[in-house]
């Protein structure tokens, strides 16, 4: 006879597509903040790491005097087997079997102190065993940081790159004039003014030059005007102050062999950005034997180069010649 099993139809449970997509957002939420998570346990668990060895330290007196007391009877054992008195092996019932001799007490050291030994592991081992996994917490959490830190180095480096590419692309066929109005968003606009001969007639004057179209230009340039608190009502002086910091950057790129993008940003009074702590200028790196430090600094007399003028005849354009992320390419 043919024994056939019975096809049994499992129930098909459905999730609602709100609850799955809440759970998917908190998913998403851990795998965001796991390394802050990870660490803040780490962190957690050092203070009970603490808490437990305090505790474990308040025992200590008494676990101390049976040690001591322990430690005192072999002492005496080891006199008396020393001065020729006889001491003998007890029995279950305390009945005498035979005399010790060295090795016995020696066998009896080994046990006191291997008991002394486990008091103090079984005392202080949940402290440890926290301590101890509280730190693979934290050592776990910066390793995912540090993941997502290089994913987002390789990632920013992988995007200058097709930028830059696209750059030399727009360059190759409108060349650098249009590249630099897209690049900081410059607009033409008319300069109306007027002039006055050498009979003193007067003779109005219209001048086609490129304006900022509105906000800071793009990437890494800044404007360096009178919204700055480093910034001088006379231009030589703006402009002095800002090839001094040029020299100084470039010599302490000559002899530190770095110099980060936010370390000139805060020299020149600009607000630091987390791109700032990743790009900036190397010496000497591989694909050019020599660098310089250049902040693109612009002839504030000729109204040409004043890209956002209107009015700020001392304002400057700064456009700083970075490298391009320099943090993972730092020598160990």
């Amino acid at each position: 006879m043919k024994f056939v099993m019975p096809k049994i139809k499992m129930p098909q449970v459905k999730v609602p597509v709100q609850l799955s997509r809440a759970i998917g957002r908190m998913q998403l939420t851990l795998k965001r903040n796991d390394s802050a998570i990870m660490t803040g346990v780490g962190i957690a668990g050092m203070l009970g790491t603490v808490v437990l060895a305090c505790r474990a330290t308040a025992k200590m007196p008494e676990l101390v005097s049976d040690h001591e007391r322990l430690l005192k009877n072999l002492h005496d054992m080891e006199a008396s087997v020393d001065a020729g008195e006889e001491i003998y092996v007890q029995d279950e019932n305390g009945a005498d079997i035979t005399p010790m001799t060295e090795n016995d007490i020696r066998h009896e050291k080994v046990q006191i102190y291997a008991f002394i030994a486990k008091d103090y592991i079984r005392t202080y081992l949940p402290a440890v065993a926290l301590g101890m996994a509280s730190t693979g917490c934290i050592v776990y959490g910066h390793t995912l940081e540090h993941r997502k830190y290089l994913g987002a180095v390789e990632a920013y480096t992988g995007a200058m790159g097709l930028l830059d590419a696209y750059r030399e692309r727009v360059k190759e066929k409108y060349g650098e004039d249009v590249d630099k109005e897209l690049r900081y968003g410059l607009k033409h606009d008319i300069l109306e003014g007027e002039t006055v001969n050498e009979n003193g007639k007067k003779k109005k004057t219209k001048e086609d030059i490129l304006t900022l179209d509105g906000g800071e230009p793009g990437q890494y340039a800044r404007v360096f005007d009178e919204r700055n608190h480093y910034w001088e009502k006379s231009p030589e002086f703006t402009m002095m102050f800002l090839k001094a910091q040029q020299n100084k950057f470039q010599h302490l790129l000559n002899t530190r062999g770095y110099v980060f993008l936010n370390e000139v940003y805060d020299a020149l009074g600009f607000e630091m950005t987390s791109t700032g702590g990743l790009v900036g200028w190397l010496q000497n790196p591989e694909d050019q034997p020599t660098n310089y430090i250049s902040f693109g600094l612009f002839d504030y007399d000729n109204p040409k180069t004043r890209l956002f003028i209107n009015g700020k005849t001392n304002a400057v354009l700064l456009d700083f010649n970075v490298d391009g992320v320099i943090i993972d390419r730092l020598p160990a």
